[in-house]
């Protein structure tokens, strides 16, 4: 039936809740302590933010990927740009535009119109 939920341990949850809404401007559906439940408005996904109890390691993850409108992929290039997010690689044009940043602990995001 398709992908349910992703799930990535995070050093500061308030801090990465603040980059990946203000990134992606998706919503919040819960808030706990040691959790945060992410969804873009209009689907059925999660993304689940959980505290870390010590340091992160995203080695084992390539990198996951949000997908966006040629709009909304302008708009995400002035966010990286105005909040000095890390990219990883320069915005590309193959068969559509990608660009790949990191969020605060490190994990590479795919940021793509296709």
């Amino acid at each position: 039936m398709g992908l349910f939920h992703v799930a990535i341990n995070v050093t500061d949850l308030d801090r990465s809740v603040r980059f990946y809404t203000g990134m992606f401007r998706i919503d919040v559906l819960r808030q706990e302590e040691d959790l945060a439940i992410l969804h873009t408005p209009g689907t059925e996904d999660s993304f689940v933010l959980f505290r870390a109890t010590g340091p992160v390691a995203p080695s084992g993850i390539a990198h996951f990927g949000f997908k966006v409108d040629d709009h909304n992929f302008d708009l995400a290039m002035d966010h990286v740009q105005k909040n000095g997010i890390t990219v990883v690689s320069a915005p590309v044009r193959a068969t559509g535009r990608f660009l790949y940043i990191e969020d605060p602990d490190g994990y590479v995001i795919q940021i793509s119109t296709v």
